[in-house]
């Protein structure tokens, strides 16, 4: 047996399964044992027998096949042609759920090297094989799964494009690829860029140029009639192609959009042309509206591509006029029957050059008005055509021609032909929008109109339904729909009319017209207002012959719709002082075509929309009269004939304005009796608003239930308070909140329904009763809480009702009231605190004192003490409960039940708060206070209780926080608080045998004083021993002078007496202790039971006693010990704690530090980096912590203000640490990396930032090789989060500007390692998320980063242009600015695609070009490529012209 027929037998054996089989052919392909010659031979014809028999097709195998390198010549062509064959049946005849794998086989199948010859050789082939392949995946694309990650479609598509366009250019025979090409793969190829373009992938460059290379060697006629014989969606993208390739050649350009225009289904001669000797009118239904499809394609075709309409010389007019004639003529066929697609082309040709429809605007504008519109899709293009046209208007500046000839045009028309039945296209519209596919009804049948007489050219049959089924499938409507720019939404409930919403849509037409009418100047905006009431005038003529009168009630509705909405937009108002004679001219005119369209309406029967249109004329021009009145110049005269106030509404007389009322109460619907109650509100507004005095001159009764919001401020408070009972009736009270004193009121009213409800239940004993009725007066109403602060009534107040008030009043806006009002409301709320309190109603009162604190704390502070000026008074009507406060200062809880205790908590909260806003502040009165508070306190020496106790405390420390001219008038009232306090605490420690253990209860309670105390004792006798001094000194000079003299005996004794009086005066207010040994004991047990460091006041007693040890006698081992002490806490509560309060722990670090010994100091230090020596790559949650508590440790020196010696420690010892810190840092995608990156840059931060560090070149060197080391361009590749990585980023970038700022010199010699750190932060920005799919954009929360972070790069660019680093910078930015460059360009998606980054990676290239010398633009130039040097060169054009410095120095 032959070897190849064996090979066979082997590969037909039935046992195996047929992937089986194929892995042993492709062993026996690839084997060099197997030395059979037709090998391959055999295996390509039993593929090609056998693998469309087979059930499951083997992709794997195959795609492993298709792989292998074999010589072409190895194989015949008939058995490649056969086994393409059968793949390609095999792929084309698989259901689209097995489509996962085709596409890259069948790519596989023709890069296969094996059929490149049989490939070459058959062109119906080659192209049948890429159209299954296009169509292949397309089903790929309609079957893609959201959970998959969605396909790179730029790495499939862009190759195979080019390859396709290759072959092109290497092929022979043109004509045989072309027809191969249109039959095979032109089809599946339109198809897949459609589907695609849905995707967000467009490739349309790489079709034109695909097209351009197929059809090269054709005429242009030729190439159109092949492009007429496809199917429309291939049309419409082959003809956007010809358009691209041509755009150049004005024949070929004009032939094409000549095609377009003047579209025939090709038919064949005897020489096989096409006959274009026929005119367009006897062209079918069928070609009418390709022709329109086609046509309207082109136009967006010539907008997108930015084609000019150079049409070639022999026309003999332009383009432009040329295309605006054909255009009409299509308008003029196709309106009745395809209105929307006539609609979409019109609108594509305003969008593409207004001048393609200006020479017969008037007439389409006409045709387009009253066209039926029979479904939502050509309300919406009609109401985008008029938007478009309306701007045309604007542009070409011809706003007021068009007005005056468009309602010329529309008055014509109106004359001679009757309207269309707008309510049968109402009734289709709302039957179609029960259909699937609403777009296809505006294909259907229309009703013949009187105008068709004018069309002798159309033909009685038209398109069918099933014909444009066929033509309008899936690929044109995407097509068509992905061309849409459409914003316009219409409303067809603008108006009562169907008539209206079809030919002037308010929401959309309306609106464009009333924004033009806005942006005219006084003489066109005149002129508009003339021709409205001049064509408004002429249709209210008795027996008015202007229209047809079937048609007279819409002309009128139009006509004053269109004045409405200009009286609504015209700011002829600001002009008044110009033009005052025209504009008065033209309102009395507007007041006599109101009077005579009332006076016509009057004449007919009620007519409901006219009765509306009229109703908002009438009100829009009394808004205009009143704003020409409200804001008349006072240096202008009003003319003589005007009244003071206008006569509004006054065009009718009162019985005509009755019939209209009686007509719209009993025949109108709620649109038309809204307008008429608005109008009735107008004019009763405009009685009071337009008085020559109306500011001062109080609102009259009969409008406070109409007055807006906006006017509470003109009411009284009577009629304020009107409104407020009325409201609250009604229960609308958010509408008074707004105003501060109908909060007042509805705080009042609510206050006296309470008080009411009590009397009516004979309630006795209620302070609130007694203040109501002098709510308004504060100083009875503190008077009067004055004098009850010794009352022992308990009203029974009941508790329900009592809490229904309170829950009300916390629902006001109180806090938010001015000073003024808020302090009477205060005093009520105050007065309600007492009854609620001495009715036992502790949770209630507590409710009401909180809300008491609330309105002490925001605004400006109330002048309390003035109205309370003794605390004893105070006291008892905010009482503490004193036994509990002694209690708990014994015992170390408090007494009685947890009510008690909230309401005492309560109590200590609102002093607090008083001592806050109304002491510290200095408010009126609080001198009488402070001097009373002094008495109570000095009336309990020698002991106080626990409450005064914290009560002085409180005093003490509100006086003592006080800063500038503020401190000095505190110091007067702080010393008589202090003498207590010392006067206190010497009696507390008059014994000198006690164990200083028991004072330990005393010293926690008071220690918040004694630092104060301690520091004005210590302040007071320096004070006195320089007065001492002083006094001494001038004694001997006053003796001196006297020997000199040689007075007698007598004058000399008597001026020695003189001499001793100023001598004894400063000893005379000297009550404070002096600093001897009980004093100096006093204050070693305070320090020595205060070891917190957590306690501020403890902080703060050490420093003191620090900063005077001399003074105090302490030696350096209790400083040591007290120290040692505060350095244990704090090491204990670092390594223990994972969240630290750094506000508590600084303070105590810097006070530990400033007096640690230099060696203690070194310890530390080294003790830290032996710590890290020992210490290896964190893993466990132990190791994290210590590694964090290093980072902390070295953090907190940093901050510290040092020696020079100590200074030069920590510099030496942070370069070490530094570095052992980078080599342990875990890796990137480690939970704990970014807290220990962040902790490493913020010692860093505090180290550069610290002037008494003197930072050397080596320790820079670590801390900028660290910064390197982060690789923060890698950072989210490497697993890290985007907050990490923005915090990080704006980190460097901080630290970096830092060491600018404070280490110039230094930095000034590593402007490359500065360079470095520059490009990674630059490339982490424009390479965020680059790898990104296209549909796959980026958040607003990244964006807003990404901006924020290029914001801070460009701000540290732009230091080192303006400081002293920019000449070393000078050598290496050329190198920066060409990286930057090549990042955005090289980079597949950079971030720079977005405005906000792009603007400040810009501004960062702008800085580099401003340190670069001139000349680096050409090494810069030659180092960049084609893109990089286009875009190197306009950023220097920019930077010449916005960025570059040419004032003077």
């Amino acid at each position: 047996m032959e070897i190849g027929e064996e090979l066979r037998i082997w590969l037909d054996d039935k046992s195996k399964t047929y992937a089986a089989r194929l892995e042993f052919a492709i062993k026996v392909w690839q084997s060099l044992d197997f030395v059979y010659i037709n090998k391959h031979e055999v295996v390509c014809k039993w593929l090609a027998d056998t693998l469309v028999e087979e059930v499951e097709m083997p992709v794997e195998q195959l795609q492993q096949l298709f792989r292998l390198r074999a010589q072409p010549g190895l194989v015949t062509v008939a058995t490649k042609s056969a086994l393409i064959e059968a793949v390609l049946k095999r792929v084309d005849e698989a259901p689209p759920a097995q489509a996962k794998g085709y596409p890259q086989l069948l790519q596989y199948l023709i890069n296969f090297e094996l059929v490149q010859d049989a490939l070459r050789a058959d062109y119906n082939l080659v192209m049948r094989s890429y159209g299954i392949l296009f169509s292949c995946y397309e089903r790929l694309l309609l079957i893609e799964n959201e959970d998959e990650p969605k396909p790179r479609h730029a790495d499939f598509m862009l190759p195979l494009l080019q390859q396709l366009r290759d072959y092109a250019q290497r092929a022979q025979n043109n004509t045989r690829l072309l027809k191969a090409y249109m039959n095979g793969a032109q089809h599946p190829l339109c198809q897949l860029l459609l589907e695609l373009r849905k995707h967000g992938f467009c490739c349309f460059e790489q079709l034109a140029a695909l097209e351009m290379h197929m059809t090269q060697h054709l005429r242009i006629s030729v190439a159109i009639r092949l492009m007429a014989k496809q199917p429309l969606h291939v049309q419409l993208l082959t003809l956007e192609c010809a358009l691209v390739n041509h755009r150049y050649d004005t024949d070929s350009l004009f032939k094409v959009i000549n095609h377009a225009l003047v579209y025939k289904i090709p038919q064949k001669t005897e020489r096989g042309k096409r006959d274009r000797s026929k005119p367009l009118a006897k062209a079918t239904p069928k070609d009418r509206f390709i022709g329109l499809v086609l046509t309207t394609h082109a136009l967006e075709a010539l907008r997108r591509h930015n084609i000019q309409l150079n049409f070639p010389d022999k026309l003999k007019k332009t383009g432009i006029a040329y295309m605006a004639n054909v255009l009409c003529g299509i308008v003029r066929i196709n309106r009745e029957r395809h209105l929307g697609r006539v609609l979409q082309m019109l609108c594509a040709a305003l969008r593409l050059n207004p001048m393609l429809v200006e020479p017969h605007v008037y007439q389409l504008t006409i045709w387009m008005m009253c066209a039926v519109k029979r479904n939502e899709v050509e309300l919406q293009l009609y109401s985008e055509y008029l938007v478009l046209l309306l701007d045309m208007c604007r542009r070409l500046s011809r706003t007021e021609r068009f007005i005056m000839l468009l309602l010329k045009s529309l008055r014509e028309w109106l004359h001679k032909y009757e309207l269309p039945n707008f309510e049968t296209g109402k009734r289709i519209r709302l039957e179609s929008e029960q259909k699937p596919e609403p777009e296809q009804e505006s294909e259907q049948k229309a009703e013949p109109e009187q105008e068709s007489e004018q069309d002798p050219d159309s033909e009685p049959k038209q398109i069918t339904e099933e014909e444009v089924e066929q033509l309008m499938n899936g690929y044109v409507q995407l097509l068509l729909k992905l061309n849409s720019t459409s914003s316009c939404q219409s409303n067809a409930i603008s108006y009562s009319t169907d008539a209206l919403a079809q030919t002037w849509p308010g929401s959309t037409a309306g609106a464009a017209f009333i924004r033009l009418v806005s942006q005219l100047m006084s003489k066109p905006s005149i002129v508009i207002w003339k021709s409205l009431l001049h064509s408004f005038a002429e249709l209210l003529e008795p027996d008015s012959s202007a229209v047809l009168p079937c048609n007279l009630n819409f002309a009128i509705e139009l006509q004053a719709t269109l004045l409405s909405q200009y009286l609504l937009g015209t700011r002829l108002a600001e002009h008044l002082q110009q033009h005052h004679v025209e504009l008065e001219q033209q309102r009395k005119h507007t007041m006599q075509v109101l009077q005579r369209f009332g006076q016509y309406l009057l004449s007919l029967e009620h007519n409901r929309r006219t009765m509306n249109v009229f109703l908002e004329c009438v009100e829009r021009a009394n808004n205009f009269d009143l704003l020409l009145a409200y804001y008349w110049p006072d240096g202008l005269e009003r003319p003589q004939s005007t009244p003071a106030l206008p006569q509004l509404q006054r065009f009718l007389s009162s019985d005509e304005w009755e019939l209209i009322h009686q007509r719209v109460h009993n025949f109108g619907k709620s649109l038309c009796r809204q307008r008429l109650q608005r109008l009735e509100l107008q004019l009763t507004l405009s009685g009071w608003l337009l008085l020559p005095d109306q500011r001062l001159a109080p609102c009259p009764d009969a409008l406070v239930e109409l007055l807006p919001q906006q006017l509470f401020g003109h009411l009284t408070r009577a009629q304020k308070e009107m409104r407020v009972q009325h409201q609250q009736q009604k229960q609308q009270l958010p509408n008074l909140l707004e105003d501060a004193e109908c909060v007042e009121l509805l705080t009042m009213q609510l206050l006296q329904q309470f008080v009411d409800s009590l009397k009516l239940a004979k309630i006795k004993g209620c302070l609130l009763a007694k203040q109501m009725p002098q709510a308004t007066d504060e100083a009875a109403l503190a008077t009067t809480l004055r004098d009850s602060c010794e009352s022992t009534k308990q009203p029974a107040l009941p508790a329900e009702s009592t809490q229904e008030l309170i829950d009300a009043l916390q629902q006001l806006p109180l806090a938010q009231l001015q000073s003024s009002l808020k302090l009477r409301l205060w005093l009520l709320l105050f007065t309600l605190y007492q009854d609620v309190r001495r009715a036992q109603l502790l949770q209630l009162s507590n409710q009401l004192l909180e809300q008491l604190i609330d309105l002490l704390h925001f605004g400006q502070p109330l002048p309390l003490c003035s109205h309370f000026p003794q605390l004893a008074q105070l006291l008892q009507l905010v009482p503490l409960n004193m036994e509990a406060d002694d209690a708990a200062a014994a015992a170390g809880n408090g007494t009685g039940t947890e009510a008690e205790a909230e309401a005492n908590a309560t109590a200590w909260r609102f002093y607090e708060m008083f001592f806050a806003r109304c002491i510290r502040r200095l408010t009126p009165g609080s001198d009488i206070f402070l001097a009373s508070s002094a008495a109570v306190f000095r009336e309990q020496l020698p002991q106080l209780s626990a409450s005064h106790c914290r009560l002085l405390l409180l005093a003490i420390e509100t006086l003592a926080s006080g800063t500038g001219m503020q401190a000095r008038r505190m110091q007067r009232h702080l010393q008589p608080l202090l003498e207590i306090y010392g006067q206190l605490v010497s009696h507390k420690f008059r014994s000198q045998k006690k164990s200083p253990a028991i004072y330990k209860e005393f010293v926690q309670q008071t220690l918040s004083g004694y630092a104060i105390y301690l520091s004005s004792c210590i302040n007071r006798a320096a004070k006195q021993q320089k007065e001492n001094v002083d006094a001494a000194e001038q004694q001997k000079e006053n003796v001196k002078e006297a020997k000199q003299q040689k007075e007698n005996v007598k004058e000399t004794k008597q001026q020695k007496e003189n001499v001793k009086e100023p001598k004894q005066e400063p000893q005379q207010p000297a009550t404070l202790p002096a600093i001897d040994e009980n004093f100096r004991r006093i204050c070693k047990i305070y320090i020595g039971h205060s070891l917190n460091y957590r306690n501020a006041h403890a902080i703060r007693l050490l420093n003191v006693a620090l900063t005077h040890r001399q003074l105090l006698h302490l030696d350096q081992d209790e400083i040591e010990f007290v120290l040692d002490s505060y350095w244990r806490q704090l090491n204990k509560d670092i390594a223990a704690s994972s969240a630290l309060d750094m506000a508590s722990i600084e303070p105590a670090v810097k006070l530990i530090i400033g007096y640690k010994t230099n060696e203690d100091f070194l310890l530390l230090l080294r003790g830290l980096s032996q710590q890290l020596d020992e210490m290896q790559r964190p893993e466990t949650p132990a190791q994290h912590t210590s590694l964090q508590n290093v980072l902390v440790l070295m953090t907190l020196f940093a901050k510290c203000s040092l020696s020079s010696i100590k200074g030069a420690m920590l510099n030496e010892q942070f370069e070490l640490i530094n570095g052992n810190v980078s080599l342990r840092l875990p890796a990137p995608s480690d939970a704990a990396y970014c807290n220990h990156v962040l902790r490493l840059l913020e010692a860093q931060s505090a180290l550069a930032n610290n002037r008494t560090v003197p930072l050397t070149g080596e320790t820079l060197d670590s801390i900028l090789a660290s910064m390197l080391d982060l690789n923060i361009k890698r950072f989210i590749l490497d697993g890290g989060s985007w907050l990490d990585f923005r915090r990080l980023h704006a980190t460097l970038s901080e630290n970096c500007l830092l060491l600018l700022r404070q280490h110039a010199t230094l930095m000034s010699d590593r402007a490359a390692q500065l360079s470095a750190i520059c490009q990674d932060l630059v490339q982490s920005i424009i390479c965020y998320r680059s790898e990104r799919q296209q549909a796959q954009s980026l958040t607003d929360d990244e964006l807003d980063g990404l901006a924020e972070l290029g914001l801070k790069l460009s701000t540290l660019m732009a230091g080192i242009a303006a400081g002293p680093l920019a000449l070393a910078m000078k050598r290496v930015a050329p190198f920066l600015l060409i990286f930057t460059i090549k990042q955005i360009i090289g980079t597949e998606r950079p971030t720079t695609l977005f405005e906000k980054i792009k603007l400040q990676v810009d501004r960062f290239c702008h800085e580099l070009i401003s340190i670069c010398d001139h000349r680096s633009g050409h090494f810069i130039l030659r180092s960049s490529s084609e893109a990089g040097a286009r875009m190197y060169q306009s950023l220097i054009k920019e930077h010449d012209k916005y960025h570059k410095f040419r004032g003077k120095v």
